[in-house]
């Protein structure tokens, strides 16, 4: 059950991370300092030198790369929503309008309701689902206005809920056009992008040439770090590999302790029929005959005990799957049992019944069957 349950979560964690993230794949993030996570949500990007920006060259240079697709640089700060006249901190987002669909609207992002900002609209806005539905006493809807650091907007659409610690988190963010962010924040200059390219399998070599392109641009070898979502995805399989490793190491103390109920059963077994198993080798039963019925009981008791433990597992996963999801937020867990889990989870069964079995085996085994017919 303890295999069970953490492999089909483990597994379960991996394929939604790397899913949400491979629907990114023709996906370049370009920051002037590390990207760290949200990246895609805003307030990802990180430059050690606040004067430092992506200039109108580095752009036109970058849009001229063979394979690029589309670029839109990405504008934030921190500002204050008022709804109902109460307010609340909120991390807002410039990027153009024609661009906010193409990245934020496919995979497992995209609107719960509403539309995109249309082009040419202003003071017009797309909210996260915390936004809309966690700040304030009463929900927003669409087309209810709110005011951001003191100007009114009218809320258009309203984000999926991703869930925290998402890549592409949008919950807590409103999005808003270039044109209406320098408005109210009277900021203008991007120091991120996000590139969209025409062929996933040469994502490593544009970001590269995106890279040179740049930093030739500002006279420095380290001034710009283009990150694409395949090497994300590596990372973040390395890392959960790791996780699952652990999960298991946790399961196997679960192990140990049934290997010593086993061990403990079937030593109270050869106790209670010490007396057959001298009548047995009295009449002819070998050593071997004697073990062999001892381990091949053990594991029966073990395999009965692993189907049931499967069975257990499947519930128990999902049961875990539905606290974690309540406890942390998100769009849901769903726990993966793969065949290889299950036939994990039979073999060491197996195993663990065979070495638990063998001690009282050979007990029994070595028994004299003078004494052990005049046990009582």
């Amino acid at each position: 059950m303890a295999i069970i349950s953490l492999m089909g979560i483990g597994e379960g964690m991996q394929q939604a991370i790397t899913g949400e993230l491979s629907s990114l794949s023709d996906t370049i993030v370009l920051s002037s300092g590390e990207i760290t996570a949200n990246a895609f949500g805003g307030g990802g990007f990180e430059h050690a030198d606040g004067e430092e920006y992506l200039t109108e060259r580095d752009i036109s240079d970058i849009q001229r790369i063979n394979g690029v697709k589309d670029i839109s640089t990405v504008l934030f700060s921190y500002g204050i929503v008022t709804f109902n006249g109460k307010s609340n901190s909120v991390s807002l987002v410039g990027i153009d309008e024609n661009n906010m669909e193409s990245i934020f609207g496919i995979g497992v992002l995209g609107l719960e309701k509403g539309e995109f900002i249309k082009e040419g609209k202003q003071n017009t806005c797309v909210i996260g689902y915390n936004v809309a539905y966690e700040y304030f006493d009463t929900d927003i809807r669409l087309g209810n206005r709110i005011d951001l650091n003191g100007r009114s907007f009218a809320v258009v659409g309203i984000y999926k809920k991703q869930g925290a610690g998402m890549s592409t988190e949008t919950d807590d963010n409103i999005h808003i056009t270039p044109r209406d962010f320098e408005k109210i924040t009277g900021q203008s200059k991007s120091s991120s992008a996000i590139i969209r390219i025409y062929d996933v399998t040469k994502a490593d070599s544009i970001a590269d040439e995106i890279e040179q392109a740049v930093n030739e641009n500002h006279g420095t070898d380290d001034f710009a770090n283009a990150i694409t979502m395949s090497s994300i995805i590596e990372s973040i399989q390395q890392i959960l590999s790791i996780v699952q490793v652990v999960l298991l190491s946790i399961a196997s103390i679960a192990l140990v302790v049934a290997s010593i109920g086993i061990m403990n059963t079937m030593l109270t077994s050869v106790m209670e029929r010490t007396r057959e198993i001298g009548i047995m080798k009295a009449i002819g039963a070998t050593n071997k005959d004697v073990l062999l019925i001892f381990i091949m009981e053990g594991v029966l008791i073990s395999i009965i005990g692993g189907a049931i433990g499967i069975a257990l597992g499947v519930l128990g996963s999902r049961g875990l799957s539905t606290v974690l999801t309540g406890s942390f937020g998100g769009g849901g867990l769903t726990p993966v049992i793969t065949s290889y889990s299950i036939m994990l989870g039979l073999a060491v069964a197996l195993i663990v019944g065979m070495l638990s079995s063998l001690y009282p085996a050979r007990k029994a085994a070595k028994m004299s069957p003078i004494e052990a017919v005049r046990y009582e």
